[in-house]
């Protein structure tokens, strides 16, 4: 999330919304076991290049196909609302049509991404480092400065309902916002960004040894949890300049995204070079993720689709991938003029996202912890979990479904303010007073309790099916695929023999071993489609 997801989409949405997404940060340490202790240790010494490798050694070429397809949807959905964010920023600050802004930033981050290869990715997350963290401190040390001078009326900060934003304790499974929901649902969620996403694990596997994968994972973790809490202090910042003269009722903005572009239109424009800090940030913030993802994906694309198919040359592959980097680009960009009709940019992430992160950690939790699983059980469970999830996904956004806003109010505006706009009033108003009662259940479910209870199912029902399927009768080709930690458990379980995780040692780990795994699964797959 450090990006412009970050700095656009979830100051505004803590602001709308409250801060209950930050207690899924208190979770972040409960990722660094399984991370480190089970998914990278796997992955790290098999010597595959991406995850997708790792799951057609498992199940076959089909499984890593679809696992492929689930990710390059996710990441298009990242990019996508990366890009609008930015594109946001720019149009608000200098009034321009939101497409242009769009077009301009997509269409150029896909040329230098695609023409400038893996050098140009690194240069703009050198960038990135230093620019990242300047427009938040930014925004918080000039609400700090002008809230200091008298003719300034503000509400004291000690005024604040912290239990509607911050501690709403109870445990309901039809809201994104409160503490359980967020605590818990969104383990996975965070558990896939950090553990099984491409563009994080090829950091991981480029380490030189094992534990410099697991430091670089940690560090991560922990630079995310800082980047996230300097983004809620801009947050605050924004709800205690803006809550008694909100933007969304005086008609300002039409989008709550806007708030934070909105703010350095009128109060950072008359500082020479303010603005364009803040637009470099951003702008910066999100050409960094997409030109990582753009590569990602083209990369993952030739090698774990083409290139099993076909075998070019060392020109042709270069041509290839950089015509794979623009048409990525270009979908990504058409994508990102779809997401304003979709949503708040954090909605989206929550709603897309989970909706096909939840089967795509659960086929992956299979492969690293149950040696008896087959494809047959994986194909079927993660198909039905991910139709569930889609149809929940279009009815939640068909619906508009969301969680009530903060309360704001026009109190404190200027006395030479006059300017509101009742259609948005109004419209503000009804939105959150919207009955759920003629909704479809489905719809209703938190997207963070939804992504936990869909890994869950396809975990369950891909074991139960392998085990009616024969796969009990598997395990043993399986063994040296399987992570130590869950063999030791098994085999203290009496599940497996007592010597599992020695064996599971002997198999010769090179590039021979690896196509004979393949080779070994692919025909069980085939078996079991024909079925």
């Amino acid at each position: 999330m450090i990006s412009a997801i970050g700095v656009i989409g979830f100051s505004a949405h803590y602001y709308a919304y409250g801060f209950h997404y930050s207690w899924s940060l208190l979770a972040s340490p409960l990722l660094i076991p399984v991370v480190a202790g089970v998914i990278i240790p796997v992955l790290y010494r098999l010597r595959v290049t991406s995850v997708f490798q790792y799951l057609r050694m498992r199940y076959g070429n089909k499984v890593g196909l679809a696992a492929c397809a689930i990710y390059l949807f996710l990441s298009q959905t990242i990019g996508a609302v990366a890009l609008f964010s930015a594109s946001l920023a720019v149009a608000t600050v200098f009034h321009v049509p939101l497409i242009w802004t769009t077009m301009a930033i997509g269409l150029a981050g896909t040329v230098y991404t695609a023409l400038g290869g893996l050098r140009g990715v690194v240069w703009t997350d050198c960038v990135q480092a230093v620019l990242i963290l300047m427009a938040p401190v930014t925004v918080i040390a000039k609400v700090i400065l002008d809230s200091s001078h008298k003719d300034v009326q503000l509400r004291p900060l000690s005024d604040f309902n912290i239990k509607e934003f911050a501690f709403r304790m109870n445990l309901d499974f039809t809201s994104d916002e409160n503490f359980w929901s967020c605590f818990l649902g969104l383990y996975v969620h965070n558990l896939f960004r950090a553990g099984m996403d491409q563009t994080v694990v090829q950091r991981y596997l480029a380490s030189r040894t094992l534990r410099d994968a697991q430091r670089i994972m940690v560090i991560g973790i922990a630079l995310n949890v800082f980047y996230m809490i300097v983004i809620g202090f801009m947050a605050l910042a924004l709800i205690y300049w803006y809550r008694d003269c909100d933007p969304m009722l005086t008609g300002a903005i039409k989008k709550f995204d806007q708030i934070l572009p909105y703010y350095v239109k009128q109060n950072l424009m008359d500082l020479p070079g303010f603005s364009g800090l803040f637009l470099t940030g951003v702008v910066s913030a999100a050409t960094s993720t997409i030109s990582s993802i753009i590569n990602s994906q083209a990369a993952v694309c030739y090698v774990d689709v083409v290139s099993q198919y076909k075998k070019l040359s060392d020109s042709h592959v270069t041509l290839l991938t950089k015509g794979l980097a623009f048409v990525f680009g270009f979908m990504m960009t058409l994508y990102a003029v779809v997401v304003p009709y979709l949503g708040s940019a954090v909605r989206i992430i929550m709603v897309v996202h989970n909706g096909a992160s939840g089967p795509f950690v659960g086929m992956f939790l299979l492969a690293l912890a149950f040696p008896w699983t087959n494809g047959k059980g994986v194909v079927i469970a993660t198909i039905l979990t991910t139709a569930v999830q889609f149809w929940q996904m279009f009815g939640k956004l068909a619906y508009n479904v969301h969680a009530p806003r903060m309360k704001v109010t026009l109190d404190y505006c200027p006395n030479n303010f006059t300017y509101v706009s009742k259609q948005i009033q109004n419209s503000t108003l009804l939105d959150g007073s919207i009955s759920r009662r003629d909704i479809f259940p489905l719809y209703q479910m938190s997207s963070n309790w939804s992504v936990l209870a869909t890994t869950a199912f396809t975990v369950l029902l891909g074991m139960l099916i392998s085990l009616l399927t024969g796969g009990a009768k598997t395990w043993k080709h399986n063994i040296h695929l399987t992570s130590h930690t869950f063999l030791r458990l098994w085999s203290k379980l009496n599940l497996l023999p007592c010597d599992i995780e020695k064996q599971s040692m002997e198999e010769p780990l090179d590039e021979g071993a690896m196509k004979r795994q393949i080779a070994l699964n692919q025909p069980l797959l085939e078996k079991d489609a024909a079925v």
